[in-house]
């Protein structure tokens, strides 16, 4: 389970808009960024976390 994120950032110079990016941080005390989408003024970005290590908290992954 994640929380989807959608920060207002400023349109112009590198977003396209003021919603281009979305960021997804796991739905527990972790809340660890697993994926990020942005829209840029020339292409877009994508992130998806690989790996992990370290947690202060145990992280259960749930595979559809």
């Amino acid at each position: 389970k994640t929380l989807r994120f959608r920060p207002l950032v400023q349109s112009g110079r590198v977003f396209k808009a003021q919603e281009s990016v979305t960021i997804w941080v796991t739905a527990d005390a972790n809340r660890i960024p697993v994926k990020l989408k942005a829209s840029l003024a020339v292409g877009s970005l994508r992130a998806e976390l690989e790996a992990y290590k370290g947690l202060a908290n145990s992280f259960k992954i749930i595979f559809d």
